[in-house]
């Protein structure tokens, strides 16, 4: 914890009346006056020399309600001062550093605390859009009972905090398992029997070279890696196109808007948490492709806590993700979350055709356009590029700015009796 030391206005004034005084008295030969002045300048150097040496301590505790928000919803933060030392402090003023999204600032003026004697201070912050947010370090001011000497201390501790994507329930509707996919079936088909949990695949740059399984090499002339199988457990993708070229947003959105209105990435990102949310509740394990990487997640919480904090990238196409694309297409249910779409990554996704009959993978595709001009007609581009994904096997919904995920779900799923979860 940082400390800083100085005079307040009325002792600089003091000490400046009092060297006055001094050098008047000097000058002019009057004794008393300068023993006036020797005392007024003596008064602000004692009080800091008793400041300094009183050894008053502070100690500060923080916490965040509730430490994962959803967007639009406010946050709590409480702090705890607590006087350590049996002396009695000064008023105390009080600053918490906001996160850089606010302009405000978070000022209060404290009583003094008596000795050992701890007291909570909250403040609420405004709704904030989607993000991850620091509040802190906390400032202190004190002073002294004759308001002479001030003391600046900083502590250290911060409070993180996560602002997550909007969850919208879904319907439970269920696209298909992975072990469903056509001839996917067979390979999940080995643990399903209890022979062996383990299949071999093709080797792959970055895998474990110790899991390289050499009998199946030999056999095959081609480098083979054992696979963990888990039939058991249906695997999802998600993939998310996070392209800033793919997604518009207003300027300067009013304030208590929801922000999935004025923007189609937040509408995307809210989508690809409410439903990885609701797969991840259905038992699936889940992949999230964006930006090119693609990670795994076992929990809803850790899901939405790395949306929170998902940014627009910087690639132009698609294909980027080419290979994690028709990897997620060959090996899982796929769910595609998409902006507007230009033709090399059109042409990308209609070449990754889904496997299976019943099981095509799904799209939905964003008409950027209504949010750019709601109260214009589409140009159309989303339509054709949803005819075209429909012929290479995808099932697409067009989705328009205000349309709820949960209609746009239910479209694309509800015609399959036999996906209803029971």
């Amino acid at each position: 914890m940082a400390r800083r030391t100085g005079f307040t206005t009325r002792a600089s004034c003091l000490l400046a009346a009092g060297l006055t005084a001094v050098l008047c008295g000097v000058l002019l030969g009057e004794v008393d006056l300068v023993r006036a002045g020797v005392l007024a300048a003596a008064v602000p150097c004692v009080a800091a020399v008793a400041v300094r040496r009183a050894q008053v301590r502070l100690a500060n505790r923080r916490s965040v309600d509730p430490a994962q928000a959803s967007a639009g919803e406010a946050v709590t933060v409480h702090l705890v001062l607590s006087n350590r030392s049996v002396l009695r402090t000064g008023t105390l003023l009080i600053e918490d550093r906001l996160p850089d999204r606010l302009a405000a600032r978070a000022r209060f003026v404290l009583d003094p605390l008596g000795g050992h004697e701890s007291r909570t201070v909250s403040y609420r912050l405004p709704a904030m859009p989607r993000g991850i947010y620091r509040a802190g370090p906390l400032r202190i001011r004190l002073t002294d009972p004759f308001r002479m000497i001030d003391i600046t201390r900083s502590f250290t501790a911060t409070s993180e905090f996560v602002v997550a994507p909007i969850v919208d329930p879904l319907p439970e509707i269920d696209p298909a398992r992975s072990d469903e996919l056509g001839d996917s079936a067979s390979s999940h088909s080995i643990g399903a029997h209890g022979a062996d949990d383990q299949s071999t695949r093709e080797y792959r740059i970055g895998d474990d070279l110790r899991k390289i399984h050499w009998r199946s090499s030999a056999r095959t002339g081609a480098l083979m890696v054992r696979q963990e199988e888990r039939p058991w457990r249906s695997t999802s993708t998600v993939l998310l196109d996070a392209r800033g070229v793919a997604h518009v947003a207003a300027a300067d959105p009013p304030a208590g808007v929801d922000a999935r209105l004025t923007s189609s990435l937040e509408w995307a990102v809210s989508a690809a948490a409410s439903v990885g949310c609701h797969l991840l509740q259905r038992g699936r394990e889940l992949a999230l492709l964006s930006g090119g990487d693609r990670q795994r997640f076992g929990d809803s919480r850790q899901l939405v806590s790395d949306l929170a904090g998902l940014r627009e990238t910087g690639h132009q196409y698609l294909p980027v993700q080419a290979s994690a694309v028709r990897t997620a297409v060959r090996e899982s249910a796929l769910v595609a979350i998409l902006g507007r779409l230009d033709p090399p990554s059109l042409r990308m996704l209609t070449d990754a055709q889904p496997r299976g009959t019943g099981s095509a993978a799904l799209a939905f595709l964003l008409d950027v356009d209504t949010w750019e001009h709601p109260d214009e007609p589409s140009d159309g581009a989303a339509a054709t590029a949803a005819g075209l994904l429909r012929n290479a096997g995808w099932r697409v919904a067009v989705v328009r700015c205000g349309d709820p995920l949960e209609r746009i779900w239910r479209t694309v799923l509800g015609g399959h009796r036999d996906l209803v979860l029971r």
